[in-house]
């Protein structure tokens, strides 16, 4: 806020003190009304300065006057409240046209919230099936919870809207052993945003939300507009519009494959390969940051700045979406210096659906149990790091780190498909014939 410098020395102090906290009676008026004081003789325009705004000159004195004609049977406190009900009124309009928006703009606020929708035996539920409510583990009370609320949580796990909710204690000593961890869930409008809550509760078991979650707005598209299905690649879009690749990596993937239905994604690229099919849709969403495999693990913008040549095309893998950690048979390959598949018992470049694997927290155990799922009985000869293959190998992502076995069995194996890694900690791996 500028502020005219005062024509006399005497008054400098006193206006610096004007800019903090007023002390004179006639000071705490005129900060009522006005932003810029500028007359020297404070006493003589007193009435006339509480109805100014922002006097620019002085040759306004007049057209002051007869402002202060028009208004003068406002009193200094009315006019203190018309000037805070004009906030409160513009930022009631800003949140409503906020609120508004048919897709909400995670450009501001990313996704935090974690939660999960489980049946009766734990497992993850996708597509249109009830499920308990969890919230970091816990169940979800009922306390202040409404439409808003579940349309707004069904929106953080990838889904269009709610479609039922309700309370009860359903699932027996499976829910019942669980902690309760979120109350009094209130939402002011369907985005997770406005919500409010507490993990302080008053409440038991029988007030569990249990929630139905439907429509995704993704779908996989061919190049003649019609919906893919199976194990086909097709263009990925959100609500009509594209997806651009700016952070897309393999935990997006999987998850926008897993809210489809599908069990994973098998392998995505980007490209503009559609021609006008792709080129006439608007791009609907950019920045997917996935930390792990799960949707309510993302956050995403809907304003972009992409070209068409950055859409994402993707191939997920039908079946049933599995939940906790990777327990079926991954797609590894052992490939040679060309990228084609490594003799048996020779040493290859290890892929993990089509890119490479980081060596952090790598050991025999993740050795052996490798080789197990690519078909050799009798695990691992050996392992090593490097960056060996040349640009056939740099070319690649990494799709890999941090794998960790606590046996020589797959399913005891856990990992990451994010990574903090270059191609010198590539994994290299020989099988025992």
């Amino acid at each position: 806020m500028e502020k005219r410098e005062p024509e006399e020395d005497d008054y400098e102090e006193e206006e610096e003190m004007e800019k903090r906290e007023p002390e004179e009676d006639y000071e705490e008026e005129e900060e009522m009304e006005k932003r810029e004081p500028e007359e020297d003789d404070y006493e003589e325009e007193e009435v006339e300065e509480v109805e100014k705004r922002e006097p620019e000159d002085e040759a306004l004195e007049y057209d002051d006057e007869i402002v202060m004609e028009k208004r003068e049977d406002d009193s200094e406190e009315a006019a203190a409240e018309d000037k805070e009900e004009k906030r409160e009124d513009a930022h009631a309009e800003e949140s409503a046209e906020s609120e508004s928006n048919e897709v909400e703009d995670l450009d501001a606020r990313a996704i935090q919230a974690r939660f999960t929708l489980v049946d009766y035996r734990g497992r993850r539920i996708y597509g249109q099936r009830e499920g308990l409510l969890l919230f970091h583990g816990g169940t979800v009370c009922d306390d202040g919870f409404s439409w808003n609320s579940a349309h707004a949580i069904c929106r953080t796990m990838g889904f269009a809207h709610a479609r039922r909710y309700r309370s009860g204690l359903v699932y027996g000593s499976f829910q019942s052993r669980k902690p309760i961890r979120l109350d009094d869930v209130v939402c002011s409008s369907s985005h997770w945003s406005s919500c409010r809550s507490t993990a302080h509760h008053n409440c038991n078991h029988h007030e569990d939300i249990l929630l139905t979650c439907t429509g995704t707005g993704f779908q996989l598209r061919n190049r003649h507009g019609g919906l893919v299905t199976g194990r086909s690649e097709g263009l990925l879009t959100y609500q009509g519009g594209t997806v651009c690749d700016d952070y897309f990596n393999m935990n997006s993937a999987h998850a926008i494959c897993r809210v489809m239905g599908y069990s994973s994604a098998a392998r995505w690229r980007h490209g503009q390969l559609y021609g006008s099919q792709q080129t006439h849709r608007r791009i609907n969403m950019d920045d997917v940051r996935c930390s792990y495999s799960h949707w309510n693990y993302c956050s995403y913008r809907t304003s972009h700045n992409c070209r068409h040549y950055e859409d994402v095309f993707l191939t997920c893998q039908p079946g049933r979406p599995r939940s906790g950690g990777p327990r079926g048979r991954p797609s590894f390959t052992l490939v040679d210096w060309r990228g084609h598949t490594a003799a048996r018992g020779c040493e290859g470049l290890l892929l993990f659906a089509g890119g490479t694997v980081c060596d952090d927290y790598f050991n025999m155990n993740s050795a052996h149990a490798i080789c197990k799922v690519l078909g050799y009985p009798r695990g691992a000869i050996r392992y090593r790091n490097g960056y060996a293959y040349g640009s056939m190998q740099s070319r690649k992502r990494i799709t890999m780190d941090d794998v960790r076995c606590s046996s020589t069995r797959w399913s005891s194996c856990r990992y990451h498909t994010y990574h903090n890694c270059s191609h010198g900690e590539d994994i290299l791996l020989t099988c025992r014939r």
